[in-house]
């Protein structure tokens, strides 16, 4: 298999894409810097399973608390299937680029609703707060 075909088939990988677009939420909701970190420093399938493990724990509060879809075993299972068969970098360089990119209309239309409802419930629970006050 040549590399071009090698980074396309790591790159379009729909577990690669799951967990990058996780990586992003986590990244642009909770500011988890560590995590990028964490698996940019990745070197071995070790501590590249050790980074993931340690991101999915950090990225559970925030799902916990903004009701977030987690990954799927399915894709933590692919993932380690593409880093046996292509290797930590490829596959850490892949994850990370899709945590950086922009995402799709769908998924920055579902985080403005979220930060929307958020606020709403936020006001209203101050403005019950202030009601009985009085």
């Amino acid at each position: 298999m040549s590399a071009s075909n090698e980074l396309s088939q790591v790159f379009s990988n729909p577990a690669v894409r799951e967990f990058g677009a996780t990586l992003r939420r986590s990244l642009r909701m909770n500011d988890d810097y560590a995590s990028i970190l964490d698996l940019e420093f990745a070197e071995t399938k070790e501590s590249f399973a050790e980074a993931l493990k340690r991101f999915l724990r950090r990225f559970e509060g925030l799902a916990r608390r903004k009701n977030l879809r987690r990954p799927t075993q399915e894709s933590l299972e692919e993932m380690t299937r593409l880093v046996d068969q292509y290797g930590v970098k490829l596959v850490r360089a892949a994850l990370i680029s899709h945590a950086l990119v922009r995402g799709g209309r769908e998924e920055e239309e579902q985080m403005v609703q979220q930060t929307e409802s958020q606020v709403l419930q936020a006001s209203t629970v101050n403005s019950t707060e202030g009601g009985s006050q009085l």
